[in-house]
């Protein structure tokens, strides 16, 4: 590479050592980034790169002078906080649906900006144990999903679940399902796509880490009365465990000390009425067994009052469990 080419790389270099090595703690002397730029085969003076110092803080990137003897120099404000990285390596490393050996490569890829703190991002790694996605695809699988929503267009997939032997098993056969992708969703661990399906006319769920062989269509998203008034965040409050089922206007009677799970579940805007119990609320549901299971877990401190039929199908649900518990029968 001719001189001049080099040296048209010397101001990234400059920056790509300070984030790298420097902060507010460490710095790094002018004979050191003399010495680096010299391993790359980058000549330079004190005085240019002192002009270099200028053009970074011009665009963002303020270079701070430590009183050390000699002087040292490290970057004043970084792209990411210490705090911030290991935040988003704590969300990488505990993602089911990212897998172990994707987990670590992302991860080394956020260690240069770290600085000289790079050392503490991997004092609080832990992926080889977790459970994660055997899917090596559920990465490009986003990627797709992203691209079908963006450009208004149908997506195409197989979908797979596993049998008693762990092997996959490919629903419908293999066939492909083609749908209008509406939304990604996070829930409990794992991401879902939330689409239209034109054949049974109902939004469904699946989750990205079971699909495969994922594509965008050349065919427009189908528009219908479910999928202009589709709201993700209405959408996620309303549906349990990302199980679908029917919409409900459901009301719920709880002991007053679980007012925080259910404002931390719907939301802080409810109408909560004072009774005897402790407090009634009225909110549109998915029901569903997530739901129920969902109400169960709180035990006699919880309860459904309306509609009945709801309340019926809960308390034939729990005959139909009972009966499986106390006489070992198939129900």
């Amino acid at each position: 590479m001719a001189r001049s080419e080099k040296q048209k790389q010397k101001l990234f270099k400059i920056l790509e050592m300070l984030i790298r090595e420097t902060d507010e703690e460490h710095g790094l002397t002018m004979n050191e980034i003399i010495s680096r730029l010299s391993a790359f085969g980058i000549k330079a003076e004190r005085k240019s790169i002192y002009d270099d110092f200028l053009v970074l803080e011009d665009i963002g990137y303020p270079v701070s002078k430590k009183s050390t003897k000699p002087p040292s120099y490290y970057l004043e404000e970084r792209i990411f906080e210490l705090a911030e990285l290991k935040m988003l390596v704590d969300a990488v490393q505990s993602s089911r649906f990212i897998t172990a050996k994707k987990s670590r490569e992302l991860i080394k890829k956020l260690e240069p900006f770290a600085g000289a703190a790079s050392y503490e991002l991997m004092r609080q790694v832990y992926v080889e144990d977790r459970i994660k996605t055997q899917n090596n695809a559920t990465i490009y699988n986003i990627d797709a999903i992203h691209n079908a929503i963006n450009s208004d267009r149908r997506l195409s997939f197989r979908y797979f679940e596993y049998d008693g032997n762990k092997k996959k098993i490919l629903k419908r056969n293999g066939e492909k399902y083609v749908v209008s992708p509406q939304a990604l969703l996070w829930s409990e661990e794992n991401y879902y796509l939330v689409a239209y399906e034109e054949s049974s006319g109902i939004m469904k769920n699946f989750r990205v880490d079971k699909m495969q062989d994922t594509v965008p269509t050349e065919e427009k998203r189908t528009v219908s009365e479910l999928t202009e008034k589709f709201n993700p965040a209405d959408y996620s409050r309303k549906i349990f465990g990302m199980y679908g089922g029917r919409e409900e206007l459901v009301t719920l009677e709880f002991r007053e000390h679980l007012a925080g799970v259910v404002i931390d579940r719907f939301g802080p805007d409810q109408s909560f009425i004072k009774t005897d119990f402790g407090f009634r609320v009225t909110l549109r549901v998915m029901i569903s067994p997530t739901f129920f299971a969902w109400i169960l877990g709180f035990g006699e401190e919880a309860r459904i009052i309306s509609p009945i039929p709801v309340r019926n199908e809960l308390m034939k649900r729990l005959e139909m469990t009972i009966k499986v518990y106390t006489t070992g029968e198939d129900v």
